[in-house]
């Protein structure tokens, strides 16, 4: 039987995030103008400390929401970028 962290990380893994995967490179200054939008940081902001499914979930509804522009696959990435480097996705 699994424990509630297994189940969670177990149904966390079923998540593609390599969905938000749209440039092999992003330069800074694109990054940065792109991060940088109030409505963006707002949306950012709802995801602290709520679930992966969750995070996921505002990712896809934050691109659908913006027809998928340049700025918001920027924005989705970078974030998910950073949900790697602090190891909470792989």
């Amino acid at each position: 039987m699994l424990n509630i962290k297994q189940r969670t990380r177990s149904k966390c893994t079923s998540l593609t995030w390599s969905e938000f995967e749209f440039f092999d490179w992003i330069p800074t200054v694109i990054r940065l103008q792109s991060v940088n939008d109030e409505n963006w940081q707002v949306t950012r902001k709802s995801m602290l400390k709520t679930t992966l499914e969750f995070k996921h979930e505002t990712l896809q509804k934050w691109l659908e929401k913006n027809k998928y522009s340049e700025k918001s696959k920027v924005q989705t990435q970078n974030y998910v970028q950073a949900l790697r480097r602090s190891g909470l996705i792989e």
